[in-house]
């Protein structure tokens, strides 16, 4: 027997914690589709809250709206054909479960919980002791790995993270029974090529089935991530249909009662350490790299300044890399936002260090895209406060170069106050990682847009530019911006050129962000150091490499007190250092298990 069904996929706009929002919100979307004859509605994981409240879902108030928000829409779904999913956090006990529930004609059909859970989301939720969950004194019972059958139609559904098992829930649940549709409300965190990442699983999970697939996406907080937003339906193995922040349809037939094939797995994993890549944390494809970084990094600032109701940023151009592509991602922001590039508050603030040519070169930038450069030089200021704490203002100690960036910030931020703008922060993940940044100086902004790229990728996102951008201006000066050497210049012999060189100080970027990369892999200092000798044989000797990775390690040690204040950025590579969600360690820990090791190296 044959029956043609009508699926949809979809999200919204989410209010996070604003749950009589969200629900009103769920109210339209089930409504319209019920209008279009859907006989399926997927709607994203944790839809009634948000999937970015953190704590916020021990809240006893929160809680109890959403049961009542739950209850709301059983009894709005008493004239509703269209079987819809809802995902709230319940409370069983002292037990915080993430559940999705089916609703259809005034009633819950069933529930699901998530047991896969996020690293910050293992604090959270925990799992539900029996087979239903007791609600308001109704019993609902469970399917997980199971399925729900509704006019003969089988249905599975397995919460977010529960596909990403070694054995998915939905491949569980299809193990034993002829599936027809398997649903996965979910809440995935966009990465660079996450969208391959996540069609490319469907199309496996998909095989001879139908599979729907709804992430939550606007409106969710971006102080650590930005959310996928994506609705997808694959079929048979391949994607039927794949849109960010829209719907995805499918109207076809399904054949009930047939017979499914089982899939099988298979570990092909290898190793050559001849073959190793200097950049593991660069996608191959340069295109959709670049497109996904300014999408994410621009929605991140979207988001944040319309929760604030902000509609001016204000950023040090210092004419350097860091500046530059900080200003890229708020312009493509603002081009989302349709505000005006006035906007966008531009300062310039030479001191003793400042070259010729970066404040060169931070002028030509702010022209190529027609925006006003403020100059405000701060020598005086730096001399009055150097004097006021009793330093004679010739010896360039740490003093005096961290007066010069913290004079900075107080102006940007005395600026944002006098203008209602937003600071934005240039430090990216390099700096974070070896502490390169003055402490309450360039350290601080109210969100920084490139906390999760390396200098690496900086150089990468903004070499691509040169290639493809048609404005000869914007094209002559990023080209000279990859070309100086990278420098905080706090301190110069001359202002004809640039003495102060960080990766004389620090090392070369590419190794230090090799490193970062397979330190926040969990790989050991021996894995380390043997895949860095592959990667770079032909740019470094070992001598060098075991000079560099000794002094990451001081840095990265020594340096966590500035990450555990860390300002909110969004992540785009999936292994971060925010004090909040990602790599954490204690600011009191001793380096010296890992400088024993390094001696060790080659012994």
């Amino acid at each position: 027997m044959k029956k043609n069904l009508k699926l949809r996929a979809d999200n919204f706009k989410i209010k996070v914690g604003n749950v009589s929002y969200n629900r009103e919100q769920i109210k339209k979307v089930v409504k319209k589709a019920n209008e279009d004859l859907v006989n399926i509605l997927l709607l994203p994981e944790l839809c009634l809250t948000g999937a970015s409240l953190y704590d916020g879902y021990k809240n006893d108030d929160i809680l109890s709206s959403c049961l009542d928000s739950l209850f709301d829409l059983k009894k709005f779904s008493e004239n509703i054909d269209t079987l819809f999913s809802v995902g709230l956090p319940i409370k069983e006990g002292n037990k915080i479960i993430d559940m999705v529930f089916l609703l259809k004609e005034g009633e819950i059909c069933g529930g699901f919980f998530k047991d896969n859970f996020k690293d910050h989301e293992k604090y959270i939720f925990d799992l539900p002791e029996n087979d239903f969950v007791s609600i308001k004194g109704e019993y609902i019972r469970i399917y997980n790995k199971s399925f729900l059958e509704i006019d003969g139609v089988k249905i599975s559904l397995s919460v977010g993270e529960n596909e990403d098992k070694i054995i998915p829930d939905s491949l569980n649940a299809r193990s034993n029974n002829d599936i027809d549709i398997i649903l996965n409300p979910s809440a995935k965190i966009r990465y660079i090529g996450s969208r391959e990442k996540t069609e490319d699983k469907i199309k496996f999970l998909s095989q001879n089935t139908t599979y729907l697939f709804s992430s939550t996406g606007l409106g969710e907080s971006s102080t650590d991530f930005v959310y996928e937003g994506l609705n997808i339906i694959g079929q048979n193995g391949r994607i039927i249909k794949s849109n960010r922040d829209e719907l995805s349809d499918y109207n076809g037939f399904f054949e009930v009662n047939r017979n499914i094939l089982t899939e099988g797995f298979h570990l092909n994993n290898s190793s050559d350490l001849g073959q190793i890549n200097k950049y593991p944390y660069i996608s191959i494809d340069k295109v959709r790299y670049v497109e996904d970084a300014f999408e994410i990094a621009s929605n991140a600032l979207i988001q944040r300044m319309e929760a604030i109701s902000c509609k001016k940023v204000i950023l040090g151009l210092s004419g350097g890399l860091d500046s530059t592509m900080a200003l890229l991602f708020i312009i493509k922001a603002f081009e989302k936002m349709n505000l005006p590039k006035e906007n966008i508050l531009l300062y310039t603030m030479p001191a003793f260090g400042t070259s010729k040519r970066t404040k060169s070169n931070a002028y030509k930038l702010a022209e190529a895209f027609g925006i006003k450069l403020n100059e405000i030089v701060i020598k005086d200021a730096v001399n009055i406060h150097l004097k006021d704490i009793g330093h004679d203002g010739k010896i360039q100690d740490i003093a005096y170069e961290n007066a010069q960036a913290r004079e900075r910030t107080q102006i940007l931020f005395d600026k944002g106050n006098m203008e209602n703008a937003l600071v934005i922060g240039t430090g990216d993940k390099s700096e974070i990682s070896q502490g390169f940044a003055t402490y309450n100086g360039d350290h601080m902004s109210s969100y920084v847009v490139n906390a999760s790229l390396t200098k690496t990728e900086l150089r990468y996102i903004v070499g691509y530019l040169v290639e493809k951008t048609e404005n000869e201006k914007l094209k002559e000066v990023l080209d000279d911006i990859l070309k100086t050497p990278i420098s905080p210049e706090l301190k110069n012999e001359s202002e004809d050129k640039i003495s102060q060189k960080t990766e004389d100080i620090i090392g070369p970027y590419e190794l230090i962000d090799f490193f970062t990369y397979e330190f926040l892999e969990n790989s050991s200092i021996e894995e380390i150091y043997q895949k860095a000798k592959a990667a770079f044989k032909d740019d470094y000797d070992s001598k060098t490499i075991k000079k560099w990775l000794k002094s990451f390690y001081k840095r990265l040690i020594s340096s966590q007190f500035k990450r555990s204040v860390s300002v909110d950025g969004p992540d785009m590579s999936e292994k971060s250092f925010s004090p909040r969600r990602g790599y954490l360690l204690p600011s009191d820990m001793s380096s010296e298990i890992f400088m024993e090791r390094i001696e060790k190296l080659d012994d």
